[in-house]
């Protein structure tokens, strides 16, 4: 069989009303699409109550749509896939417009950014299987996510120097929010803390990747050990003394120069994030090792599940989300009924759909190769979830890339510059072409008979 996408089955009806769905949907938004550009909030405001006269949508929904196709647009190859495949519908094309509003300035006004962006999003967005299910959101945000933060250098949330001669200017309020700095490039550490109408009290706290990040860690592993929520939990922390043992996990490739690190809740870290963590790290696991360790204990070693959470990610049952650092380690093969404890045979699976694959209303086959998992229903259509961990075959093999990408960012950025300066050089250098003189102007009144 081809590889194809579940939503592309021909033999289910409500697939194929998705396509003519999809399809309708995004040739109305072209419609809406404003054909010249937007000079000023006056203009923008025009376009919006216009629209929403002819269609009743509100002003944030017709700007969210129109958003998604103006990011669409720089993005040549995924456009040309959605219009031949209808893939992805305007919801998936607005999440990818909002994470891409979270790359900093400086990155948006790169080619190389835009042309790496639309290779990675097509890749993601080839079917490998047949019956693959379509990336979630988490997903198609994380693939943006990781773009930026494998491209991305400190100078590119550097502010550009101010125009003195400049006054303020009324513009389209939708690339003025494009061209913000992502809000955690801005934003200093702080807290603050806000009296609601009711009395209530809401607390919102700043702080970098590093810390936010262990910090979370610490929250959820006290939330599990108290069983609260993870403000209750938070709350003991900090008026109980509660204490709990954080085990923060790093995911990263020893051998690869310059290789990027994971951290399961929180994607790609950021350079800065990635080495104040790493400084952190009081133990190593191999993984390599861990991928082929057998236990005859029901429950993994610290080693195997790390690696499971590392391969699978997310909860594995077809359209989930949940993190799996939170999830069961799942037995395909039972244990009791002689099911090994070890990578080949166990998924990662959320509280909720562990109980119903254990009640048999889906089974599964696990390919321990790839950590393909192959879905079977009761009604005979089945799925295949493809783990999208840093320790997946296939996500492994963009390692490299990675390590790659920020030398190639700097050769285009400086051919780039080459190619500026010799058209500046032949600019300077050209022959002027003078134009004409005027004929001499004949003085004489009684010019010869020839």
């Amino acid at each position: 069989m081809q590889p194809c996408w579940t939503v592309h089955n021909t033999g289910d009806v409500i697939a194929q009303a998705r396509q003519t769905l999809t399809a309708t949907d995004y040739q109305f938004w072209r419609v809406c699409q404003p054909v010249e550009e937007i000079a000023s909030t006056a203009d923008w405001t025009t376009v919006v109550a216009t629209l929403t006269r002819s269609t009743g949508m509100s002003r944030s929904f017709i700007t969210r749509n129109l958003d998604a196709l103006y990011t669409l647009d720089q993005l040549p190859q995924l456009r040309a896939l959605v219009e031949a495949t209808w893939v992805l519908d305007m919801h998936q094309l607005a999440i990818i417009d909002r994470a891409v509003a979270r790359a900093p300035q400086g990155l948006k006004g790169d080619p190389f950014f835009w042309a790496t962006l639309d290779t990675d999003l097509v890749a993601r967005m080839t079917p490998s299987r047949a019956h693959q299910l379509l990336p979630t959101d988490k997903a198609l945000r994380e693939v943006v996510q990781s773009t930026i933060r494998t491209l991305q250098t400190p100078a590119d949330t550097q502010p550009g120097p101010a125009d003195p001669d400049q006054g303020p200017v009324d513009e389209d309020p939708a690339p003025f929010m494009r061209s913000l700095p992502a809000a955690e490039d801005t934003l200093p550490a702080g807290l603050w803390i806000d009296t609601l109408d009711n009395g209530n009290m809401r607390f919102e706290l700043t702080v970098d990747q590093a810390t936010g990040t262990f910090l979370s860690d610490a929250i959820t592993q006290t939330a599990r050990d108290v069983d609260a929520s993870p403000a209750q939990a938070m709350i003991s922390m900090l008026l109980e003394g509660v204490e709990t043992t954080v085990t923060c996990h790093l995911y990263t490739a020893r051998d690869v120069p310059g290789a990027p690190v994971y951290h399961p809740t929180q994607g790609i870290l950021t350079e800065k994030a990635a080495q104040d963590l790493l400084g952190m790290v009081d133990s190593d696991l191999n993984m390599d090792e861990a991928a082929h360790a057998v236990t005859p204990s029901y429950r993994p070693t610290a080693a195997i599940r790390a690696f499971l959470v590392g391969r699978d990610w997310i909860c594995r049952w077809p359209g989930c989300t949940s993190t799996a650092t939170t999830g069961d380690n799942d037995h395909r093969i039972n244990h009791a009924d002689g099911g090994p404890t070890t990578s080949a045979n166990m998924v990662m699976l959320c509280r909720h759909h562990h109980n119903r694959k254990t009640d048999v209303q889906a089974t599964y086959l696990l390919d321990p190769v790839t950590g393909d998992v192959y879905w079977h229903f009761a009604d005979g259509t089945w799925a295949v979830s493809q783990a999208i961990g840093p320790l997946a075959p296939v996500e492994k093999r963009w390692v490299q890339t990675y390590a790659q990408r920020r030398g190639r960012r700097d050769e285009a950025a400086a051919n780039r510059a080459l190619a500026e300066e010799f058209e500046a050089y032949q600019a300077r250098t050209a022959p002027v072409e003078k134009e004409d003189a005027d004929p001499p102007v004949d003085d004489d009144p009684d010019p010869p008979p020839f």
